[in-house]
């Protein structure tokens, strides 16, 4: 793969919390569509987001208002499809076997700036990537050099709603929008403890899937209670026409 280099630009960001769907990657599905038609779109959430309050509890139905997207990439490359748009990917970890939801998102890159944490170590890039009427922020390890401005390029990822507080924090583009929630579950996850640095303590991340089950409404306090099980929202969203 020909790389591009793209001068891109420092920012300080805290650790980034591990994607639940990150791991082997898989197969490609041969089904492919844009969010904007009846595709299924699961994306994860973090209850601490609605036990804070910035998002109300959810319920089938709901309309998500105000909300934007981050793809948390496992890699980036040339475009795999002649079309822009997001399929699910098939696979030995895919959805159906372990509860993992991960998408083949095909667009255009724009832009790269690279990601430091607070102790000013490198942790990886990101870029906003547009499919059709679908953009989203997407997340890589890699250097900023792995992508260049303006190409198509194809990225494995699983999809992430962000929080409220990054748009303006990180001086992210705004790419919130509006959202109906479909169907939403709860993902529980073993927690893998693993040690940061030889001085650090340990870190809780999340391990292989334990239970994957529908809801029909949120409970904040009662749904993410267990110390010893990470939970995660799981919703099935489609935008909203806009009014």
């Amino acid at each position: 793969m020909a790389v591009t280099a793209v001068s891109g630009w420092d920012v300080q960001r805290p650790e980034m919390a591990v994607c639940p769907g990150s791991g082997p990657g898989c197969v490609r599905d041969d089904a492919c569509g844009s969010a904007g038609d009846n595709a299924v779109m699961w994306v994860y959430l973090a209850p601490w987001i609605v036990q804070d309050g910035a998002l109300p509890e959810l319920a089938r139905g709901s309309h998500l208002r105000s909300v934007g997207l981050w793809a948390d990439c496992r890699s980036v490359g040339p475009a795999r499809t002649a079309m822009d748009g997001i399929a699910e990917l098939a696979g030995p970890d895919s959805a159906h076997e372990s509860g993992r939801y991960r998408y083949e998102l095909t667009g255009v890159a724009g832009p790269a700036q690279g990601i430091r944490t607070g102790k000013e170590e490198h942790a990886g890039s990101e870029f906003v990537i547009t499919a059709g009427d679908l953009a989203m922020v997407a997340r890589t390890a890699g250097p900023v050099s792995e992508v260049a401005a303006g190409s198509r390029v194809t990225a494995q990822c699983t999809l992430n709603v962000a929080a409220d507080y990054e748009w303006d924090a990180f001086e992210l583009p705004d790419l919130r929008a509006d959202w109906y929630v479909r169907r939403l579950k709860i993902e529980q996850r073993q927690i893998d403890y693993v040690q940061g640095d030889p001085e650090g303590p340990l870190a809780g991340w999340p391990g292989k899937v334990l239970r994957s089950f529908e809801i029909e409404r949120m409970s904040r306090w009662d749904d993410d209670r267990a110390d010893t099980i990470m939970a995660w929202y799981v919703l099935d969203i489609t935008p909203l026409p806009l009014s």
